[in-house]
């Protein structure tokens, strides 16, 4: 097994871990390996269902977006 499958084989088994317990889960990873071509891996897995994961993140990233500005505002 190469390292990339076990290191979506790991990721896949937290995601249905977490599942149990939750109506949707999605997983982004990174890990910087200087030695691989970008230098840096990345693996994403998910379960449950699309329309909510796709709402949560698109909120997490409308909420970050919106934090950011206004720490360069209060920055000025």
């Amino acid at each position: 097994m190469s390292e990339k499958d076990a290191d979506l084989d790991r990721v896949k088994m937290a995601a249905e871990s977490l599942g149990e317990h939750f109506d949707s889960v999605q997983i982004f990873v990174t890990r910087h390996e200087p030695e691989n071509e970008g230098g840096t891996v990345n693996v994403a897995w998910s379960v449950g269902n699309w329309f909510t994961r796709y709402g949560q993140v698109r909120e997490w990233l409308i909420k970050a977006d919106e934090r950011t500005k206004k720490h360069i505002q209060d920055e000025e």
